[in-house]
């Protein structure tokens, strides 16, 4: 018989109850939410610029007990005092299982990580050397190989972000691997290449709703087949005037 992946967190439930116009509760997917279900070691979320899936990465976090601006639960460093109202009317649903390791990648403040991690790193020796000193792509592939233990729950916001084709492909073997060792990725991204990791859970956000996709019904995937199947016209129609 198959061993099945443990996974820890079900998804997350929100309260609509709340009466407020200000951000983040203006976002319109929040009209379709009552509880967001994580039932696959890999669940990704998609959707155009602004469409609330970094809200909702961080809401995760949040409700993980994750530094906001990424990290494990040892980080605390804060370089923007934020708060984010929307964790305050959710509530996760986890399984009975508890991640031995828990880690939260955020694209945007990744470089303030990298220097937090360089001060508590200093004399561990868990990376080979400061992740400064690497290419933006070179020094997350480092983060996540050396700093990913197995057994956790991997919170991910744009992964790709300075990953050449074959650094995500190698990461998706990362992965794979960290899944046989117990573990469950929630995950943000814009990458059609990431989206290929066999039953992986989808869903996109698209006209204020949450779609549960397949690969092929996915914009992302719908639109770069179009431009590559059809590059010649794609290109003369875009540069019209």
């Amino acid at each position: 018989m198959k061993r099945m992946t443990k996974l820890y967190l079900k998804g997350i439930g929100y309260d609509k109850s709340r009466n407020d116009t200000a951000f983040p509760f203006n976002l319109s997917i929040l009209s379709d939410i009552d509880q967001l279900i994580f039932d696959a070691p890999v669940t990704y979320l998609i959707g155009e610029n602004g469409s609330g899936k970094s809200t909702i990465i961080e809401t995760i976090a949040g409700l993980m007990d994750l530094n906001l601006e990424g990290g494990s639960k040892n980080n605390f460093f804060v370089s923007y005092e934020e708060q984010l109202a929307l964790i305050e009317a959710c509530y996760p649903i986890k399984y009975p299982e508890y991640p031995k390791d828990s880690y939260f990648y955020r694209a945007e403040s990744y470089y303030n990580l990298m220097t937090e991690i360089e001060h508590i790193d200093h004399g561990m020796g868990v990376f080979e050397r400061e992740l400064h000193t690497y290419s933006r792509g070179e020094s997350f592939f480092e983060l996540a190989s050396s700093r990913f233990f197995g057994n956790g729950f991997y919170l991910l916001d744009e992964p790709e972000t300075g990953l050449s084709l074959s650094t995500q492909l190698q990461f998706m073997i990362l992965m794979q691997d960290l899944i046989k060792s117990n573990s469950q990725f929630v995950i943000a991204t814009h990458s059609p290449i990431l989206l290929f990791f066999p039953n992986a859970r989808i869903y996109e956000f698209t006209n204020g709703k949450i779609v549960k996709r397949q690969l092929e019904e996915t914009t992302i995937y719908q639109e770069w087949s179009m431009i590559f199947e059809r590059k010649a016209h794609f290109f003369q129609k875009l540069f019209e005037t």
